[in-house]
This record gives C-alpha cells, sequence and structure tokens, in this order.
C-alpha cells in the first residue's frame, strides 16, 4: 500500500484507505498470530485532491498551511484525525513502482504509464452482493471468522485493561477493538450464519461502539470508562446481558456506530501482516488459515466503509478502489483454498494497486 500526504476534512466519518496505504512500512510479529490493531482516531470525509500547480503559479497563488495539521500530547503528527506518519512523501513515485511482491512477475505492466490504472473496468472476481443491491454477507465471511476475530480482541481487551498503566500504553489500540467489534455485531444481525451472541448482537454493537469513544486519552476517566464498555462487550460475548443495557435498536447505519477509521486501522494491519510474513511459498503452506483470516477481514471491512452511510461514496474516485480492494481481498482468501502462492501474491499487489489508485485521487 502506498503512504502519502492527504487532505481531509475534519468530522467524525473516518475515512478508509489512507491507513490501509501504510502497508509497506510497518513489520508485525511473527507469523501465526493475528496482528494487534493499530492506533485509532475518527477519520474525516477526503476531499478531492487539486491539479498540480506550476512553479510560476505556485508564487501567485500559495496556499495557506493546511489548518488540519497538528501535534497531539505524544508529539505525533496529524492531518485532521489522521496520523501523518501513514502517508508517502511522493506519491506518483510509489505507485509507478511495479515491483511485485515476493519476487511474483509483474506481468503486463512493462508499458504502463504511472499515471495509467492497472485495473480492468470491473473487477475480475465475482462482487459479494446479492440481488436487489443487498450484501451477500456469508460471500465475505463466515460466523466462525466473525467468532475468531471477536476472540483476538477479547484477549487484547484482557491485557490492555489490567491497569491504568496498561490502559495508557494501548488505548488507541483499543479505540479500534471497539470499532471492530461495532462492526462484526452489527454484520452478525445481518448475516445468515449463527453465532452464540446473535440475538444480543445490537447490545455488543453498541458496546463497541461505547469503547471506541471512551478510550480517546490517557487518564482514570477514560481508563475506567473503557473499563467498563470491555466488561460489557465480554458480558455479551459469555451469553450474558448486563442489566442496564437498555433497548437499542436492531439496526443502525454503519456510518453512526463503526469508526470508519477504527476499521482503517484495522485492515491496515491485516494487510501489513501479510505482506511482511507471507514472503515465502513454504510460510504460505504453513499460514493458510490464519492469511484466510485475515483476507476475510480486510475484505469484510473495505466493503462495510463502502457503505452509503459513509461520505465520500458517492465519488467514483472512492468507490471504484473499495471495490477493487473487496475483490483483491477475496482473490487472497481464494488462494488459500486452492493452496497458490502465485495468486496470493498477485492478489497483494491489486491490494497495493488499489490504494495507490486511490490515493492519486484523495491527497493533499
Amino acid at each position: 500500500m502506498c503512504r502519502m500526504q492527504a487532505r481531509w476534512s475534519v468530522s467524525r466519518a473516518p475515512y478508509w484507505l489512507a491507513l490501509v496505504a501504510g502497508i509497506t512500512t510497518v513489520s508485525l510479529p511473527g507469523c501465526g498470530g493475528a496482528p494487534a490493531p493499530v492506533s485509532n482516531e475518527t477519520a474525516a470525509a477526503p476531499t478531492k485532491a487539486k491539479p498540480a500547480k506550476t512553479k510560476s503559479s505556485e508564487s501567485d497563488d500559495a496556499e495557506p498551511s493546511n489548518p488540519n495539521v497538528r501535534v497531539d500530547a505524544d508529539g505525533r503528527k496529524w492531518i485532521g484525525d489522521i496520523p501523518w506518519d501513514v502517508f508517502f512523501d511522493d506519491p506518483l513515485a510509489v505507485v509507478a513502482n511495479n515491483t511485485p511482491v515476493g519476487g511474483a512477475p509483474a506481468a503486463g505492466t512493462a508499458s504502463m504509464t504511472p499515471m495509467e490504472s492497472p485495473f480492468p473496468e470491473t473487477p475480475a472476481s465475482p462482487s459479494p452482493s446479492a440481488a436487489g443491491g443487498a450484501v451477500d454477507w456469508k460471500s465475505l465471511v463466515t460466523m466462525e471468522q466473525i467468532a475468531d476475530e471477536a476472540k483476538r480482541i477479547r484477549n487484547h481487551l484482557t491485557s490492555s485493561l489490567q491497569s491504568q498503566g496498561s490502559y495508557n500504553g494501548n488505548y488507541k489500540d483499543l479505540a479500534v477493538d471497539g470499532a471492530v467489534v461495532s462492526a462484526l455485531a452489527a454484520v452478525a444481525g445481518l448475516h445468515p450464519g449463527d453465532i452464540s451472541w446473535k440475538a444480543n448482537s445490537r447490545f455488543l454493537r453498541e458496546y463497541g461502539l461505547q469503547l471506541n469513544g471512551a478510550a480517546v486519552g490517557l487518564g482514570r476517566e477514560n481508563y475506567s470508562a473503557s473499563q467498563t464498555a470491555a466488561e460489557n462487550i465480554e458480558a455479551v460475548l459469555n451469553g450474558n446481558l448486563p442489566g442496564n443495557a437498555g433497548d437499542p435498536p436492531a439496526a443502525r447505519p454503519f456510518a453512526e456506530v463503526a469508526s470508519r477509521a477504527g476499521l482503517m486501522n484495522r485492515m491496515e494491519k491485516a494487510s501489513e501482516w501479510m505482506r511482511a510474513n507471507i514472503n515465502a511459498e513454504s510460510v504460505f503452506n504453513k499460514e493458510l488459515e490464519q492469511i484466510r483470516q485475515e483476507s476475510a477481514i480486510l475484505g469484510l471491512f473495505a466493503k462495510i466503509i463502502s457503505d452509503k452511510t459513509y461520505d465520500s461514496t458517492e465519488e467514483e474516485d472512492y468507490v471504484r478502489p473499495a471495490g477493487l480492494l473487496v475483490a483483491a481481498a477475496h482473490e487472497a482468501v481464494v488462494s488459500t483454498e486452492e493452496k497458490s502462492y502465485a495468486k496470493f501474491q498477485d492478489a497483494m499487489n491489486q491490494i497495493k494497486k488499489a490504494c495507490d489508485e486511490c490515493h492519486l485521487s484523495y491527497r493533499n
């Protein structure tokens, strides 16, 4: 994926592909373990990139410094609510680089110019949508994969909320966990499959949203609120319902309950883990189950952040690469079923190119 400077207007509707773009830069722990999510801050809707200015026009019509750039208490630089360090400084140079993953041949790219799209007009793999526009959730993720992701988050909540100190070191990751829990619960309520807590998925969705909103900074107040939300999540996953659960609606728009920035972070980690660790066919064959899990989560969340309730989802430059990302993640899943390392390499290259294409349109 690419890193680049992006222009974002500040809002509570987080944006997806910018953070997936950072997958080539961070290494994760060794094979076999599911990646821990990275920090989550709500991302705003992107604004389309402006045409590049010539040197002669820059002196006459220079833009003021970006008012959305800020530095947090930890000294980390942000553009709106997106971390500065996930973007490449030169996106055009990055997208021009057609070096494939793991040494796979880059078929059909020799004559491609940097601005030429490497994709067909329509994704090659079948669209995971049912008739009438309803999402066919079972084609994107199984209930077993949802359960595995929920188990990963449960373990992370336990280790990260042992004390205020452990919370302070993990609160951004906990906010990501909240977004992921909300998204998983919302999908579980719509999925035709079954899971032990499906009947209470609407409550789990709300507790995930509470965690995402609680883990927003250091201090005892945020720690206590996050701990309460996590305890409620644990209760629902165990088949219990807290006495003050209330009566939340059966369904809510994804944009209201699933932070796009949080989902972007989890998507980034899924792609990052595969790119950093699955670098040989022997490793691929040993990690088929984990690759299938990470690919399914990547494709699921790419589909969710394409939901029309999020900002920018009416723009072709957003919708097109989002659809290509869903298709590429599906191909990665298929590669594990067919045990084809070559197909996996191609899928990873397409995932990266989808992000590059998006960020040529949404950049500073």
